[in-house]
């Protein structure tokens, strides 16, 4: 049996949707959990209707971090990724990768053959720093 990557989301909306959407057809791809502040965002809704954690707080998937490889943020709120972070660094998590904004967009564009890059949905989304 191949490699699996063990992914959660952070935002379960408008960007956060077509990549689990993605996620649940991939084999590859193990969903560990979402974040949402809204849980009945359509991300939330899809996660529970697939038995895939979910909580309102990132935090509580920063905890699960040994179990995550990559947690994609696209919630819009710039809190977010410096905290994972922080809760990353005082656990000593060395393994798992936060990405952002702009490598979610690049996923969905290549997901739906976009010829361009789809446009951000939160403009003011940067690196960790």
């Amino acid at each position: 049996m191949g490699d699996i990557v063990r992914i959660a989301l952070v935002g379960g909306g408008r960007t956060g949707m077509p990549l689990l959407e993605d996620f649940l057809k991939r084999p590859y791809v193990q969903v560990i959990g979402v974040a949402d502040r809204d849980p009945e965002s359509p991300g939330a809704k899809l996660a529970r209707e697939n038995d895939i954690f979910f909580t309102v707080h990132p935090d509580v998937l920063a905890a699960k971090a040994s179990e995550i490889d990559v947690i994609i943020e696209v919630s819009g709120d710039p809190s977010v990724k410096p905290a994972l972070k922080d809760a990353f660094m005082a656990q000593g998590n060395r393994h798992t990768i936060i990405l952002q904004d702009v490598v979610a967009r690049l996923f969905i564009s290549i997901i739906q053959n976009s010829n361009e890059l789809i446009e951000t949905l939160h403009p003011g989304d940067e690196g960790i720093g």
